[in-house]
């Protein structure tokens, strides 16, 4: 199956890396120089009053931002184009209309006109007539009448990784509520993996809150930490414009290939926030204090040692594109990889299939018609320093939203069939984080990102090494899933202490999908006894699934039926006796009750599992249609056997 020919991988040879890397250099080389011309280096001069609460400095952005031409046609995108916009036939003019009409086949790219669509089925026809646009489509252990590779896999059944949908950590209406809309809040992820959840809990302040929003994000990875911090850094900077920064964010966090303008503006970053590396002759001095929009700033507080790695990853030119797309390229596609690839697909409607298919080969997040030729250089920030990928091989950006908010916004602002998922994502993750970027233009909110182990950084916090955060002073601490790497009892011991005594709503989070590992019968998946249970009653539920199941049997393990079927057992399985049993066994209830606190009965800020009111009491069971179990279960990959965990304080 061949690329689509916007595929930046179309136009590259093996024979010709050196030339496409010279040309690509040359290009960023004049970008970024036309950058430092046009505007003024502006720096922070408060390093003296570095990370305190009483600081009084405050840098207000001016009214105007500089265009930097980031978007690929030289600015942002602001509604879904015509299709028509390939540039490679030289007499034709890209067409710069609204796509309005839909192509009737797959839906997944619109045109402005019937006379755009017709010079454009040439370039289109091989993507509208993929095999995965077929309904009757099947993975390739099927066609090869072969067991798949993963069939005697111990995680067989079990999602990919553990990412689950965006929440707001903070969720002032349901704790709080609207009589602390003034008072001062602070925050800690304490495993943060990226922007999501801030982004998230930032959107859902009120536009009149006016106290002071402080939020510590700490990760002891260092090449997450110092990703996550170029991409707010990048997202938040006042010099360009709010429509530029957002796409540079969603380009820097999802798109394996940039623009140069783009990877000019990157390397700008990189001499903003570390410009000062070199001259630093600590091992623990590595301190920044980057300007955002608004009242508040960037603070990073990490080792000297720690930054040096990302920073030779990310500045890295020892690869070029063709390099890195081929490294990209190899994990991707590698044997062991394809039934996998299979399995996921066989999950999706097929046009969903072929808009991941599409992101698979362009490596770039953006509406299905975009031409991505422009994009001709690698994302350093996911690459190693040699060009290795360190993606995951089934990269999904989709995991981590929520997908129904995702095609809802699609349609209402860009009017995006849902056919093009990543069109919708790509117009709501604009809408997202221009929220965001508003936000904290207009509120006091302050960012604190640091590189600890975080047991380390609880013991830290205590000692006050950090000013801003002193005491114990958080309203929320989000310690993700920390309680699979350590005991419950642990996390409780490191972070605790550190939760403000004088909020009665102030919540310690947990979050688990290994909590059932040792218990592999609390699974119904892993359960024969529960896993039979559970299709009689579906079969009695909904008599037609009776011949459907009969079918699928018949092929067994190579049925992707079937296995769709045992996947999503858990959705519909009560693990809650079994999962007390666990909380029994890691003296959940006497490890809180030392500091105070107690195991929630009913959640405040997310619901127990997947599917359930955030209210609900014990047993509950998802009661979800057929749209959202899809959105959760195939394109958000969401592990329907997690638990979510709150602490707060004994009444």
């Amino acid at each position: 199956m061949g690329p689509i020919s916007s595929s930046p991988t179309a136009s590259l040879t093996p024979s010709a890396p050196g030339l496409i890397r010279v040309k690509s250099l040359v290009r960023a080389s004049t970008v970024y120089q036309n950058m430092i011309d046009r505007i003024r280096r502006q720096r922070s001069s408060d390093s003296d009053s570095f990370l305190s609460s009483q600081s009084s400095h405050r840098h207000e952005p001016s009214n105007q931002a500089s265009s930097f031409g980031l978007g690929p046609y030289g600015e942002p995108i602001k509604y879904l184009m015509c299709a028509n916009q390939s540039t490679r036939v030289r007499a034709q003019k890209r067409c710069t209309e609204q796509g309005l009409l839909p192509c009737p086949r797959c839906q997944l790219v619109k045109y402005c006109s019937e006379r755009c669509q017709k010079q454009h089925w040439p370039r289109h026809s091989s993507a509208c007539a993929h095999p995965y646009l077929e309904e009757s489509w099947q993975p390739g252990w099927v066609l090869q009448e072969r067991l798949p590779s993963f069939a005697c896999s111990s995680a067989t059944f079990s999602p990919s990784s553990f990412i689950f949908p965006v929440f707001d950590t903070l969720n002032l209406t349901q704790n709080e509520g609207e009589g602390a809309f003034d008072k001062d809040y602070k925050l800690c992820f304490a495993a943060y993996a990226d922007i999501r959840n801030l982004v998230e809990t930032v959107n859902n302040l009120p536009s009149n809150y006016k106290g002071r929003f402080d939020v510590l994000i700490n990760n002891s990875d260092p090449i997450i930490t110092n990703r996550n911090l170029i991409i707010l850094y990048a997202l938040l900077n006042p010099e360009p414009s709010i429509d530029e920064a957002v796409e540079l964010a969603i380009h820097f966090m999802y798109s394996a290939v940039l623009s140069a303008p783009s990877a000019a503006y990157l390397q700008r970053c990189l001499d903003d926030i570390y410009g000062q590396v070199d001259g630093c002759n600590s091992d623990f001095s590595f301190r920044a204090s980057l300007n955002t929009r608004g009242k508040g700033r960037i603070y990073s507080f990490q080792t000297i040692a720690g930054v040096k790695q990302p920073l030779e990853m990310f500045t890295s030119t020892t690869y070029s594109l063709a390099t890195a797309l081929q490294n990209r390229w190899e994990i991707l596609d590698a044997s062991e990889n394809v039934d996998s690839w299979d399995r996921f697909l066989s999950r999706l409607r097929p046009s969903h299939r072929m808009a991941y298919q599409r992101f698979r080969e362009t490596g770039v997040l953006t509406p299905f018609s975009v031409d991505t030729s422009r994009f001709m250089h690698p994302n350093r920030l996911m690459f190693s320093s040699q060009g290795e990928w360190l993606g995951r091989r089934n990269f999904n950006p989709l995991q981590g939203w929520d997908a129904t908010s995702v095609q809802v916004e699609g349609a209402k602002f860009a009017m995006i069939e849902s056919a093009d998922i990543f069109g919708c994502l790509f117009f709501y993750l604009k809408s997202q984080f221009r929220r965001f970027a508003y936000q904290v233009k207009d509120l006091n909110v302050n960012f604190v990102v640091t590189q600890f182990n975080p047991q380390i950084l609880a013991k830290g916090i205590s000692a006050g090494v950090i000013p801003i955060f002193e005491g114990a002073c958080f309203d929320r601490v989000d310690t993700r899933d920390m309680m699979d790497d350590i005991r419950i009892e642990v996390c409780l011991a490191d972070w605790g202490p550190l939760l403000n005594r004088g909020n009665p709503f102030a919540s310690l989070l947990m979050y688990s999908r290994a909590w059932h590992y040792e218990r592999p019968y609390a699974l119904a998946r892993c359960n024969p006894h529960a896993a039979l249970m559970l299709f009689m009653q579906k079969c009695f539920e909904i008599p037609s699934l009776n011949n459907k199941l009969k079918d699928a049997f018949v092929q067994g393990l190579r049925s992707p039926a079937l296995l769709r079927l045992i996947e999503s057992l858990d959705a519909f399985y009560d693990h809650d006796g079994i999962f007390h049993e666990f909380l029994a066994a890691q003296n959940t209830e006497s490890a809180a009750a030392a500091f105070g606190l107690g195991l929630r009965p009913r959640n405040l800020i997310h619901p127990k599992r997947f599917g359930v009111p955030l209210d609900a009491c014990a047993h509950s069971l998802p009661d979800i249609s057929r749209s959202q179990f899809y959105d959760l279960a195939s394109l958000c990959e969401v592990d329907f056997s997690a638990r979510f965990l709150e602490f707060g304080w004994r009444h």
